[in-house]
């Protein structure tokens, strides 16, 4: 028997190694939650004591070219709650009634947004600021009305504490222009279409965030405590876009629509040639930036351009509901038809192939050439679009004369083979790499071109490109041969500096020098020749150079949807300016492009030239049918101012001539724009209110029967817009006052002369 010394110590000692063990298995465990789950367990902990709320980061700012604000963020209240301290304020019901009436939201969906078991619930993002003010008054007790009506709570901001405020941002549009272009921001400030998504990386600033205490049932703390981690200001955005220019192109395309009744519409774009810089492009009609998902403007349009009946949803399928409507409208309204819409080029293309053939050598500007109506290529009878034919003529009359036959013979002298190497070549197969996100693909044949593919291809038919394809090629054409990358963007920059830069790519180089001089030449007497189809392009004191073009969209029998276009560029020996017109199925009497889109372009390359500062060089004959100023008359005897009207070029008619013995007034007043060879009526006592005449219709006549009618009753008459060039044989398209209404006698009446054309 052990003696109990030694019993006692052998005790001691397991009682030692289990202390021991249990003492190492908690400092594992410790060590465990510490070390292994601390991270996880300190998230937990700050989660389950602190709330978390974000702060939004302000997007970039979009410029134009000149530094014009395009895009910026501004700064809005959303309206957010803490579901469990509401319900613990008590009257949830009051609160939820009174922010549903201010907010104009369902009494439902706002009760159960701020009953759920939750500790942070959103009601409503970005109010506007009168709603802000309601919720503020509500807040503070100020709105007394309310008070009342809640039985005059003691303690209104304790019923509200559960509501508050949070600083979000909203994307505004300042001149609400180039919407396909600049695009715009969903819901959750995200890019949704144009630069704000292709560029929504840049733009997108790094969101900030606020860090406040909380109980761990959710309700706010006593105590003040809060964190804040600033947010970080997205990237700004520099355009090539010149909002004057944009304002220009978007006004004449509006007015198109209208006049033209263009049932698809029109698109439009202005690059700068040598560069690639879009200056402008536009899709009409289009959307209000602002608020970009309403479609009531678009469906008006639809109604009144296109008809009803045409646009109602056929009665053999399921009905449509509002919303599958609205949908299909928004999809239309946010097409940008100028780099997603492919069609015919038609003569415009015959630009593309004048410069392959001089190229190739197998044209010369003296190569003769004959026109009898029409080419027959194996069954395939092509016609020219004048029927009768235009005889002999040599290759530049037959490029100022749009001769199918002329095109077709060049094309077949060029070769299947050279055409599709140079169709590649101008970048006509592939996209263009435009900055925006929906560039369609051109549609072109993809094997051996046979003798008719030739023919029809070198006048633009049997085959779709973009807009911004046909515009790139032909500015490769008439810029010396370099065919540019299209660009939208100039820099990406912060406020430390700039970030990136873009500079003008050249993709290839298509032709020489040589070819592009002669091509600016010859296309310059397109618009300036008698006989050239882009007259109705022309403008006084600025050369300009152009193409028309007019093709068919559907099946060649209908013959009744066409596509009516004109590509112009100015000055025409060193162009600075190109313009493309697309008129989409106009409704109008006459659907050529050089009768409806050729004016259109020359008014648009005015008022841009007018405004970049191009000196306008006028001719001899110009300067013999400008305008002058109306020579002051007054004070003078009759026979002085016939003298000084007679010195200006002007005619006298004189009322009450026996009456007085001075000029005491005249029509039109000193200063006014009048024509060489107008009338100038004097007064010789105080002239009297029935001086108003009614302005005849003048439209659809001959530029003489038009002077005439408007002479006959008492107005003067002056040519104005683009083609007042030979207006012998136009007939008057517009004029500046409507027939009908009553103006002052010896009133200038602005009359714009179109001559037919069927190309």
């Amino acid at each position: 028997m052990k003696p109990p010394s030694v019993n006692l110590k052998s005790r001691m000692m397991v009682l030692f190694v289990f202390i021991f063990i249990v003492f190492a298995a908690l400092i594992m465990r410790v060590g465990y939650w510490q070390i292994v789950k601390g991270e996880e367990l300190k998230a937990k902990a700050v989660r389950q004591q602190t709330r978390e709320r974000a702060v939004t980061a302000n997007r970039g700012y979009i410029y134009d070219r000149n530094e014009k604000v395009l895009a910026k963020s501004v700064t809005v209240d959303t309206l957010a709650c803490t579901p469990t301290q509401v319900k613990k304020d008590g009257y949830p019901e009051v609160v939820a009634q009174n922010i549903a009436d201010i907010l104009s939201m369902d009494y439902n969906d706002v009760y159960n947004t701020i009953t759920k078991n939750s500790s942070y619930q959103i009601i409503k993002k970005r109010l506007s600021a009168e709603e802000s003010k309601a919720i503020r008054e509500l807040k503070d007790g100020s709105d007394d009305k309310r008070k009342k009506e809640e039985g005059r709570l003691n303690e209104l901001s304790k019923v509200y504490s559960g509501i508050y405020f949070e600083e979000d941002s909203k994307r505004y549009y300042s001149y609400n222009i180039a919407p396909h272009v600049i695009g715009f921001t969903g819901y959750d400030n995200e890019g949704r279409q144009g630069i704000e998504m292709t560029f929504d990386d840049s733009l997108t600033g790094r969101a900030g965030n606020i860090r406040s205490a909380k109980a761990a049932n959710g309700i706010n703390m006593d105590f003040q405590y809060e964190a804040q981690t600033e947010a970080e200001r997205g990237c700004d955005l520099v355009l090539t876009i010149d909002e004057t220019m944009q304002h220009f192109l978007e006004k004449h395309l509006e007015n198109a629509v209208v006049e033209d009744r263009l049932k698809e519409g029109a698109a439009g774009i202005i690059m700068n040639p040598k560069t690639g810089e879009i200056l402008a492009m536009s899709t009409k009609p289009d959307f209000d930036l602002n608020n970009p998902y309403d479609t009531d403007i678009f469906e008006k349009y639809q109604i009144d351009i296109v008809g009803e009946d045409e646009i109602k949803p056929d009665s053999s399928q399921a009905p449509e509901s509002d919303e599958d409507k609205k949908a299909k409208l928004r999809y239309k309204m946010w097409r940008n038809k100028a780099i997603s819409d492919t069609y015919e080029p038609g003569s415009t293309f015959k630009i593309i192939t004048a410069a392959i053939g001089l190229e190739e050598n197998v044209v010369n500007l003296d190569t003769p050439f004959y026109c009898g109506g029409s080419v027959q290529i194996g069954t395939h009878n092509i016609r020219c679009h004048k029927t009768a034919g235009h005889g002999a003529e040599n290759f530049v009359e037959g490029v100022q004369n749009s001769c199918n036959p002329v095109f077709i013979e060049t094309g077949l002298r060029i070769g299947g083979e050279k055409f599709m190497d140079y169709f590649r070549a101008f970048g006509l197969t592939e996209k263009t790499g435009i900055e925006l996100v929906g560039e369609a693909r051109s549609i072109y044949h993809t094997g051996k071109l046979s003798e008719a593919d030739i023919a029809t291809s070198a006048f633009g038919q049997g085959f779709n490109v973009t807009p911004i394809q046909l515009i790139s090629a032909v500015s490769a054409v008439i810029n010396g041969g370099n065919l540019m990358k299209p660009m939208l963007v100039k820099e990406i920059r912060n406020e430390s500096g700039v970030v990136q830069s873009y500079r003008p790519e050249i993709r290839n180089k298509v032709i020489s020098e040589k070819t592009s001089d002669t091509m600016r030449e010859i296309l310059e007497s397109v618009v300036s020749a008698p006989s050239g189809t882009g007259k109705n392009a022309y403008v006084k004191g600025y050369r300009i150079g152009g193409k028309t073009g007019t093709s068919q969209k559907g099946s060649r029998s209908e013959d009744t949807k066409r596509i009516a276009s004109f590509i112009g560029f100015a000055p025409a020996d060193d162009p600075q300016i190109i313009c493309l017109v697309m008129l989409d199925e106009p409704q109008c009497d006459v659907k050529y492009g050089g009768t409806i889109a050729a004016p259109l372009v020359g008014d648009i390359l005015e008022d841009v030239l007018d405004y970049i500062g191009v000196e306008r060089r006028f001719t001899e004959q110009e300067l013999k049918e400008m305008s002058l100023a109306v020579p002051e008359l007054r004070g003078m005897s009759v026979d002085e101012a016939r003298a000084e009207a007679q010195k200006s070029g002007l005619k006298i008619k004189v009322v009450n001539e026996n009456e007085g013995e001075a000029v005491v007034d005249q029509l039109p007043k000193p200063g006014a724009s009048i024509t060489n060879g107008s009338t100038v009526i004097i007064y010789m006592k105080e002239r009297e209110d029935d001086s108003l005449v009614v302005v005849p219709d003048v439209v659809g006549l001959s530029m003489e029967e038009a002077q005439k009618r408007l002479e006959k009753a008492g107005l003067n008459f002056e040519i104005v817009g683009a083609g007042q060039k030979n207006s012998q044989g136009a007939y008057a398209a517009k004029q500046s006052i409507e027939a009908g209404q009553k103006t002052l006698a010896a009133t200038v009446v602005g009359v714009e002369f179109r001559h037919e054309s069927s190309d």
